[in-house]
Order: C-alpha cells, then structure tokens, then sequence
C-alpha cells in the first residue's frame, strides 16, 4: 500500500515526530504512478494526499544510468528502502523544523533494526552527469530520482519484488513520523522474497587497490549493528554486472582469521599484517588473494558473509 505522507502546515514549530505531523485524509482510491502522484504532492502543498489500496509495479531501466549499488540490489532482488533529501532549509516548511535532516536521521537509525532491507539515499542536488551507470561517482543517482517520479523531499520509497518484477510498497512525500517509517519497514522486511541479503549489518566504508595490477590493498569494514561481529569467514568477491549476483567460484579474498568489530566501529583487514590503512593505524587482521582481484574503475565488490549472502557493496 503506497501512503503519501501530509506536508506540516506552516507556522507549526518542532518538537517530537508525534506532535508536529497532522493527521492525513484519504482523497482517492485510484493507484496513481510514482511521478503522477510526485506530480500532484507538488500542487498541494500542505493538504492532505491520496491514500491508496494497491501497490504501484516498477520496472528500473537498467539502460539508464542509475547507481551500481542499487542496480544490483534491484537485479538480485532485494528488499529496498531508498531516500531523497535536500541539504539546507525547505521553504514550504517553517523556519528551523528542517524535515529532510529529520527524516534522514530516521532512516539512519532504521537502517540499523533492519538489516535484510538494503538503505540508499541521495542528496536531491547530486545526480551526476554520467552516461552510463558506471560513470556514476559514489553517492550520485543518475535517472534513479526520475524512474521513481521523485518530488518534494523528503522523499522515502520501500520497494519489493513481484514476479518478474518490482512494487512500490510504500512512498512517502514531505516529513514523516519514525513510527510510520518503521511501520513501513517492518512490512517491508516481513514479505517473503528470495533474497540474497545477509542480516549482518556492515558496511564497506573504504578499500584501497594495490600500486599496480589492481589488487586489493586493504579494506575497512564498519559494524553498523548493536552487537559484535566477527569477520571471521567473509570474503570479497566481484558482483556479475549484469545479474547482481555473485559467482562464489570466482577470485576473490577470504578473511580466515578473527577480526572482531564492536559496535559503531570500524576495521581493516589487509593483505599484509604490516600494511597501514587510512588512519595510520596498521590493519586488525589479513585476508588471502587480495592481489589476484584485477579491480578496474567501475567494478562493484561485494562483501559476502560466512553464510553467502552479500552484506555490503562498493564500487571501485
């Protein structure tokens, strides 16, 4: 069910989510499209939006550049949550309320109760200019914000597989409450999919090549969960371009040793004990194969779990 979120009518001041959003009333049944309904947000600012009773189909163009990291969820058919937000303040909204960073901290906070969704978000200001998804730098969204019918931000889209392809599970325009937010997630992460998604929640935040040849120097891993993880068994592999999945024959590196990651921190495993990350501190723990990767510009790695499911992506 797609459930357009009310606009805060200015004049309203802060406070908590409960208190600052009023209540919606439901205009229409019919299930518009994604840019229709961005469309019609538009010209109705500060009233209440169309709820509607069946979910939206979405088909991504894969010819049309749109980020690798999400592309490839999309073809491995992951549970998604992606957002738009705007930096700075929003004129439709009351001065200092800044909807789009309350929003965002939300979906940061969410992303940690739920880790078999894969989160994207992008600054609304930012799509690039490539023509090709692999042109795209990190964070820039390409067509990605035109294929949804992106509008007024805060803008969040929960997206699921259906057959032979996706549905708008939920969208939502303008500032919305963490409890509707997590509402939707947990709808979200209840649908039965085969995904390819592990439900340890960490992130590749950086990896560095070698000097030549395309080999892989060192990675840093952040623990995004409440618990302790142990890299002990995960591995690095190349995604296919064209599917999003991944050979678990193909060259890659293994993580043999025990690298623990408390919570909210970060670290790095490298090819060599004596290698020194980005920080200047010497890595935690070594991985095997780093030089047979032959990484080249454009490249997406996954970061695959004990159990074979990928955890995090990066483009190189």
């Amino acid at each position: 069910m797609i459930a357009l979120t009310v606009f805060l009518i200015a004049g309203c001041g802060g406070g908590d989510d409960t208190a600052s959003s009023p209540p919606s009333t439901a205009t229409s049944s019919a299930a518009p499209t994604a840019a229709a309904t961005a469309s019609a947000a538009a010209a109705t600012v500060g009233a209440g939006q169309a709820e509607t009773f069946q979910d939206t189909p979405f088909v991504l163009n894969t010819e049309q550049p749109v980020p690798p990291d999400f592309r490839a969820a999309y073809q491995r058919r992951a549970l998604i949550a992606v957002q738009f937000y705007k930096e700075g303040q929003d004129p439709f909204y009351p001065q200092g309320l800044k909807p789009d960073v309350k929003v965002q901290r939300a979906m940061e906070r969410l992303n940690q109760q739920y880790p078999t969704v894969e989160f994207f978000s992008y600054e609304i200001t930012n799509p690039g200019a490539a023509e090709t998804s692999e042109g795209l730098d990190q964070g820039q969204y390409g067509t990605l914000a035109a294929q949804l019918g992106v509008g007024i931000t805060p803008y969040v889209v929960t997206l699921a597989p259906s057959g032979d392809q996706y549905v708008i599970d939920n969208l939502f325009q303008g500032y919305t409450p963490r409890a509707v937010l997590s509402q939707a997630l947990f709808d979200l992460s209840a649908t039965e999919v085969e995904s390819n998604t592990s439900d340890v929640d960490v992130q590749i935040e950086q990896l560095e090549l070698t000097d030549s040849g395309g080999g892989l120097e060192y990675v840093t891993i952040a623990n995004q969960s409440g618990q302790e993880v142990n890299l002990q068994g995960f591995s690095l592999r190349l995604l296919d371009p064209e599917s999003g999945e991944v050979n678990p024959d193909s060259v890659g590196v293994q993580i043999n040793g025990d690298v623990l990651i408390q919570p909210d921190e970060s670290a790095s495993v490298g090819r060599l004990p004596s290698v020194v990350d980005a920080d200047g501190d010497r890595v935690e723990g070594v991985f095997e194969g780093g030089d047979a990767l032959q990484l080249a510009p454009g490249d997406q790695l996954a970061l695959i779990d004990s159990g074979g499911a990928v955890a995090s992506t990066i483009t190189v």
